[in-house]
């Protein structure tokens, strides 16, 4: 499971930029924070399909993930 820093950090980074990073990116993000890649693409995606279904605006395309 994802700790409470890094979901704190996932909610800080969606709500700055409310879109899905690209899957290099989510994985050299996971390892820089030792968190498992699996639960970092599960939180971006559950968290994009959780605003389609609340009507919120989100960006489509990928971009990158600042790893500092």
């Amino acid at each position: 499971h994802l700790t409470p820093a890094i979901l704190y950090e996932l909610w800080s980074i969606w709500k700055a930029n409310p879109r899905v990073p690209s899957v290099a990116s989510r994985r050299a993000w996971a390892v820089s924070r030792n968190a498992r890649l699996k639960h970092v693409d599960s939180w971006f995606l559950r968290r994009k399909s959780c605003a389609k279904r609340m009507g919120e605006s989100f960006i489509e395309g990928p971009y990158e993930l600042p790893l500092e």
